[in-house]
């Protein structure tokens, strides 16, 4: 994909993972900043290592891991909602967000 595509959907859903949680949660702005940051670098890694992504969602232990990743990712999101719309949806955005950047690293890797 090219990047400037790439770059404009990263903005893209940056801005409307923002523009929603400011519509149902009057938080914190200093959150809600911090939302097209994490959700836009996030979307921008997952674009950019998309063919790696499908190739380890197959099966055996890479599944056992997104299995222990998920109920993790799921139990601190509901922790983080109960505070705040804003600090929920900011940390899930950090949860896959360290999913992406993980991928990259191998992806990046393995191209060596």
């Amino acid at each position: 994909m090219r990047r400037s595509i790439r770059y404009a959907l990263s903005a893209v859903v940056g801005l409307g993972v923002m523009a929603l949680t400011a519509v149902v949660d009057n938080g914190n702005t200093g959150l809600m900043a911090m939302v097209p940051l994490i959700y836009g670098t996030t979307t921008a890694f997952a674009l950019d290592n998309v063919e790696l992504i499908r190739a380890t969602s197959g099966e055996g232990s890479s599944r056992t891991v997104g299995m222990l990743g998920g109920g993790i990712g799921a139990g601190t999101s509901v922790g983080l909602l109960q505070q705040s719309l804003a600090a929920g949806i900011a940390g899930y955005g950090l949860f896959v967000f360290g999913m992406a950047l993980t991928i990259a690293e191998v992806g990046s890797q393995t191209d060596l």
